[in-house]
């Protein structure tokens, strides 16, 4: 015999990359509506009221994501070509004794006037080895940009 799955409907009050954007109507579970959505700030129940209220919101969520899209646009750019060189300890084999980290792959980015976040670089693990590496770097939900990274021996 199935579950069957409960859901309410709640009206968005802030653009997120999962559930969607500003005045967007929304089912989701009944807990994470209670617990975090609503608390936040993030979302309201729908109702018509509601819907009314939101309309200044949406204009201003507008504006918000022309302003993030010219931002992730500057960015992209900035990063589009652009290729850093890690000079590393290592072994015969190639190993790194240490590691190059997202941290220091900021560190470096933002020495040469592009900042991003540690989080938006996406590295599996830290770089170990000797070697040209693709690395992406998501700046935006939809935009994926690549980072050449070398490690070269000292």
């Amino acid at each position: 015999m199935a579950r069957e799955r409960r859901t309410v409907s709640i009206l968005l009050l802030e653009d997120d990359d999962h559930l969607g954007h500003v005045g967007d109507v929304v089912n989701v579970k009944p807990g994470y509506a209670r617990n975090y959505l609503i608390p936040s700030g993030r979302a309201c129940a729908a109702s018509k009221d509601a819907m009314q209220r939101i309309e200044r919101a949406k204009k201003r969520a507008d504006q918000r994501r022309t302003e993030r899209a010219a931002r992730v646009a500057a960015v992209g750019a900035a990063l589009e070509g652009l290729s850093l060189t890690f000079e590393e300890r290592a072994s015969e084999e190639g190993h790194l004794f240490g590691s190059v980290s997202a941290a220091r792959i900021v560190e470096e980015l933002s020495a040469r006037d592009v900042l991003i976040e540690e989080k938006q670089i996406e590295l599996e693990a830290p770089l170990r080895e000797l070697g040209i590496f693709n690395v992406p770097v998501r700046l935006d939900a939809d935009t994926v940009s690549e980072l050449r990274i070398w490690v070269v021996e000292v």
